[in-house]
């Protein structure tokens, strides 16, 4: 073949050494890539003007690869990451399980709870039942949130607070009595009320439950949050557990009333009293799981006259107005009683002493005396109080009495 100018001067090459068949020494090797060629490959000269694509070509990918370098250069610790919110699930919204939170709650209450109060406390009317348990917050504990949930069965709650307390949002009064929609002799309808105190108790502790885990994810307790609870008329819970057992549960009458005579409770037979008895502790039970969540938990009640044989009132035998089986539910017990002064003709002087006497104590072997909760007098008279119940220690010395000896 001839006359094509292009393969006229071509000799073959050993592929394994590189040589020519005649010994030439092989072809030179092919320019970089990366520099631009000079000449194209007819051996012709290239424009300066032609290569100016691939300088720019060539620069461009210098400059995407030096910004690739800096940004992996960046430290970590340079780029902001958002701060994630921790959020706790509310009692009865859809991500709050009970259980779960339970065990939660558990957790955390070893660096919560600092003492277990179940206590009863039984004395006679106007005795300062219920203003020592209102009055049983730090001032420090008030500034952060803690709240008393005062379940109030005789208005002692709502009344106190309006001569003591008023402007404190930190006192939570709680009405459990339920009105009869219907006209009805009884007003109130027991059944509904029973409900209703006991809706209050679980309440109580799903809102324990959330506080002590805001406690272990936050180290303080949110606002605000419950310290105390007053479940306050024993004897009222009492009589509301015994209606509603003749009405509801052993159908013996529409109403109060109609439950009330002799006739129906000769129907009720020795071993139906069970069911007032259960519906009665039910309280009990959630109070003193109240009680193990941290939770401050006082029960009042009245004292009852004790009657002889003959329905003669026994003086001095005055008993607890809770049903008998209380006392064994609860951690501390406390009687208040009333001291009336006389002068030497033994007319009364206007002077009132207020104590009480704490006659059981689980949670400490030692006895706390008689404490002076108040002094009633023409002036005006001074109130103690009970400094103990504030941080649960009880027997606090501030203001209790030894013997005939006061520190007042």
């Amino acid at each position: 073949m001839s006359g094509t100018g292009f393969l006229d001067n071509w000799t073959p090459v050993d592929p394994k050494t590189g040589d020519s068949g005649e010994g030439a020494p092989a072809p030179s090797a092919p320019p970089k890539p990366s520099e631009p060629a000079t000449k194209n490959v007819w051996g012709e000269a290239v424009d300066d003007e032609n290569t100016n694509w691939i300088n720019e070509q060539r620069e461009l990918d210098e400059a995407d690869q030096k910004k690739a370098e800096e940004k992996k250069e960046i430290p970590k610790q340079t780029i902001p990451v958002p701060k994630k919110e921790v959020k706790l699930e509310s009692p009865g919204s859809k991500g709050w399980n009970p259980i779960v939170n339970e065990i939660k709650a558990a957790r955390a209450g070893k660096g919560a709870i600092k003492s277990y109060v179940l206590m009863g406390i039984a004395g006679p009317p106007k005795s300062g039942k219920t203003g020592i348990t209102l009055d049983s917050l730090t001032d420090e504990e008030i500034a952060n949130g803690a709240e008393v949930w005062h379940i109030d069965f005789d208005l002692g709650g709502e009344t106190t607070k309006a001569a003591h307390h008023q402007g404190k949002d930190n006192i939570v009064v709680l009405n459990p009595w339920v009105l009869n929609s219907n006209p009805s002799r009884v007003p109130y309808d027991f059944p509904a009320t029973y409900q209703k105190t006991l809706d209050f108790l679980l309440a109580a502790v799903d809102q324990a439950d959330a506080q002590l885990i805001h406690y272990a994810e936050h180290g303080e307790m949110p606002k605000p949050y419950l310290k105390t609870i007053v479940f306050d008329g024993a004897d009222h819970w009492l009589n509301i557990c015994e209606t509603t057992m003749k009405v509801d549960d052993l159908k013996l009458g529409p109403d109060g009333i109609a439950v009330a005579g002799k006739d129906a409770t000769t129907k009720i037979g020795r071993f139906n009293w069970n069911i007032r008895k259960n519906r009665y502790n039910s309280a009990l039970t959630v109070l003193q799981e109240l009680c193990r969540r941290g939770i401050h938990c006082y029960i009042i009640t009245h004292m009852k006259a004790s009657y002889d044989g003959q329905g003669n009132e026994i003086l001095g035998a005055d008993n607890p107005h809770w049903e008998k089986s209380t006392e064994g539910w609860l951690q501390q017990v406390a009687y208040v009683e009333v001291d009336e002064e006389r002068d030497d003709r033994g007319e009364l002087t206007g002077i009132v002493n207020s104590y009480a006497v704490v006659t059981q104590n689980r949670t400490s072997l030692k006895s706390s005396g008689k404490v002076h909760l108040f002094r009633r007098d023409k002036d005006g008279g001074v109130w103690h109080g009970w400094p103990g119940l504030r941080d649960g220690s009880i027997d606090h010395e501030d203001n209790v009495m030894y013997g005939e000896e006061s520190n007042e």
